[in-house]
């Protein structure tokens, strides 16, 4: 064979071996892409559920809402945890995670009922303008921030507190607008006074009556009225809106997963969330 014939034959098989180790090449850049594909689109919704506790009918409700919640809920007369201070209590104690059990219960309902009430609004045309959001917003701050607590102050106007705050206020508006045209009439003024009339007494400590109780004894009437108007239809709320709430996320899915194949105890944050309708 002539050296020609040999160095045609070298060449030709390097032309093979470059196009087998390009052909390859691509393959295995084909596969990286179409793995890196499949980690975005399985790892993308576990990333973005990462933060977020429950949903009610598709609507994401993040783990700070049911935090906000719970430190809310104690400050708030229509809260079974009125004046409870758990921030005072000392974290082990059975007593103490029982009630913070408790508070996340009634966080999870609420915030059930205030995204309804949130929809009910919008098809009300009730509206939270963007200057009565920042004031409630400045608000928020004023009453949960300590004043020099830059941090606590920049946390709470973060979007997603924000985006808390507009459903507090969504849900205010909508039950202002259900009780505003309440009216109350004797005889139920009468009722109301045959329970509470002890509160009603002159300096002296004698009971009054209904008469010289007056214009008070009538408002408190009828603000326990419209009280127990907000009550029922947060009740209705809860029962007609439950379903619409699912309380299992991608992330817990997958962090469940990942316990359970290392052997790893499966915290209860993990655990996918129910609401309690009362029923």
């Amino acid at each position: 064979m002539s050296r020609r014939e040999t160095g045609q034959r070298v060449r030709n098989r390097t032309v093979r071996v470059r196009s087998k180790t390009r052909q390859t090449l691509l393959v295995v850049l084909a596969l990286v892409v179409l793995v890196a594909l499949l980690a975005v689109i399985i790892g993308t919704p576990i990333v973005r559920s990462r933060d977020v506790a429950f949903f009610v009918d598709g609507t994401p409700i993040f783990q700070e809402y049911v935090s906000a919640m719970m430190t809310d809920l104690p400050f708030d007369i229509s809260s079974n945890f009125y004046n409870a201070r758990v921030e005072l209590a000392n974290p082990s104690d059975p007593k103490t995670q029982y009630l913070r059990a408790g508070l996340q219960r009634e966080a999870v309902q609420r915030l059930v009922i205030m995204v309804a009430q949130s929809r009910k609004a919008t098809d009300q045309m009730i509206i939270v303008t963007p200057s009565a959001l920042d004031a409630a917003v400045d608000n928020y701050v004023k009453d949960h921030a300590a004043p020099g607590d830059l941090a606590e102050a920049q946390r709470l106007h973060s979007s997603v507190m924000r985006s808390y705050i507009q459903l507090r206020e969504l849900s205010k508006a909508y039950e202002n607008e259900l009780t505003k045209n309440t009216t109350i009439s004797p005889a139920e003024i009468k009722e109301y006074y045959d329970t509470w009339g002890w509160n009603y007494t002159d300096k002296a400590g004698r009971r009054l009556t209904i008469e010289e109780a007056g214009k008070k004894l009538v408002d408190d009437a009828l603000a326990n009225k419209k009280f127990h108007l907000i009550l029922d239809d947060r009740a209705q709320l809860l029962k007609s809106e439950a379903h619409l709430m699912d309380g299992d996320t991608r992330y817990k899915q997958f962090m469940r997963w990942w316990n359970i194949m290392f052997g790893i105890p499966v915290p209860d944050e993990l655990q996918p969330l129910t609401v309690d309708t009362g029923s």
